[in-house]
């Protein structure tokens, strides 16, 4: 068990190098230092259960992960006579990572309350790097330029920190905002005002970073989030504070470095995710039950509609729809939409039977899932790796074994 925590130690304090650490052949096929300690944690993981002869245990999840697990292999498989070896290859790869991020939940579910309390230590350094990647990038590296080449946007100055995407990185600062509260609220009623004043300056920069986005989506989820936050602990005086806030944040910043990016009202972007949305409606009309398989979406895309560059395989923009939900549709057909939703509905649940026992986590989990959802339809982050990664491991942190 002690190298199966250290590895999984070494897989949290890898998040904030994320895109950085990220190879990526011309086939589409990818691989980063995350995904390599992710392997080492579940060989680790397998390995010290079969030596104590331990099975998988039930878990509150383990159904609706396994269904749709099933189902996107089944959908994977039935697509089998429109994909070439190589493009099967590649879609089942991502269904086995998939199934890897899941197992996250059920590794950390078995940790002992001492190193689940060092877990949330150690998200609340990897998240405070991120925030200050972010920050460093935002000043002097302002745009992804010289990258396009790798399938990148250009985020003419905008802050996209290590995930090189405006739009996973305020995903991400938002849940790493709301899981901030936790030890905001913990070092207060402790009374240690060092580590609550720090916290409080991290959530501060925190929200300031999701802003420095200029992601809508990201400030739309961060309004769900916190007003969903507040809801559950009960603070229903705060919630029109945040509204007032955010309203004041967006219209009475300073617009330095005007570009498209950096216009909250800008219609190119709004225009471009609708028909992102038309696309991936239209491949689920055409294969409605089981979908084209899996992560098979860039292929079908190609195939109905024909990608114009000469990067397809690897852009990604091509790799799915601007909508979680859609691009779940149209992948797994209606089957799995109706699985995937109760594999959230179950997210939702496992906080709420919780609440009691791990009451600032479980708020936590069930405003991240309630947000993430909303950001979801428009930005395909419930299927960001990081994003996934972060959400199982507070799912398992809240679950007793």
């Amino acid at each position: 068990m002690g190298l199966l925590k250290t590895l999984f130690s070494l897989f949290i304090i890898s998040f904030p190098i994320a895109e950085l650490g990220r190879f990526q052949f011309s086939n589409g096929v990818s691989f980063s230092l995350n995904d390599v300690l992710l392997f080492l944690v579940i060989v680790s993981w397998f390995w010290f259960n079969v030596k104590k002869r331990k099975y998988l245990n039930s878990g509150f999840l383990k159904k609706s992960i396994f269904l749709f697990s099933l189902i996107a292999v089944v959908a994977l498989i039935i697509n089998l006579g429109t994909l070439s070896l190589g493009n099967f290859t590649v879609s089942f790869l991502y269904l086995v990572r998939f199934v890897s991020y899941a197992s996250i939940y059920f590794i950390v579910k078995e940790f002992d309350p001492k190193f689940k309390k060092t877990i949330s230590y150690l998200m609340l350094l990897s998240g405070s790097i991120f925030v200050l990647i972010g920050y460093a990038q935002y000043f002097f590296y302002p745009s992804l330029r010289n990258l396009f080449y790798l399938g990148w946007d250009e985020h003419l100055y905008r802050m996209f920190s290590s995930f090189l995407d405006p739009n996973f990185a305020g995903a991400f600062f938002v849940l790493f905002l709301l899981f901030l509260s936790y030890f905001v609220n913990k070092f207060y009623e402790n009374r240690n005002f060092i580590k609550f004043s720090f916290a409080l300056i991290v959530s501060i920069f925190t929200f300031v970073a999701v802003y420095l986005t200029y992601s809508r989506s990201a400030l739309i989820m961060l309004a769900a989030g916190l007003i969903t936050y507040l809801l559950l602990i009960n603070k229903k005086k705060f919630m029109l504070l945040v509204i007032i806030t955010m309203i004041l944040v967006v219209f009475l910043s300073p617009k330095s470095f005007r570009t498209e990016g950096t216009n909250l009202f800008r219609t190119v972007s709004s225009e471009a995710r609708l028909a992102s949305a038309e696309q991936g409606l239209n491949i689920f009309i055409k294969n409605p039950v089981l979908g084209v398989g899996f992560d098979a979406y860039r292929y079908a895309l190609n195939r109905y509609e024909g990608l114009n560059t000469a990067y397809w395989q690897v852009t990604h923009s091509g790799g799915g729809t601007d909508n979680s939900f859609i691009f779940v549709l149209a992948t797994t057909g209606i089957l799995g939409f109706i699985v995937y939703i109760y594999l959230l509905y179950k997210m939702v649940k496992l906080g709420f039977v919780n609440i009691k026992k791990n009451k600032y986590f479980s708020v936590i989990f069930i405003s991240s899932i309630l947000a993430i959802s909303i950001d979801s339809l428009f930005v395909n982050s419930l299927f960001y790796v990081f994003i996934m990664e972060w959400l199982w491991i507070l799912a398992g942190l809240i679950e007793n074994k």
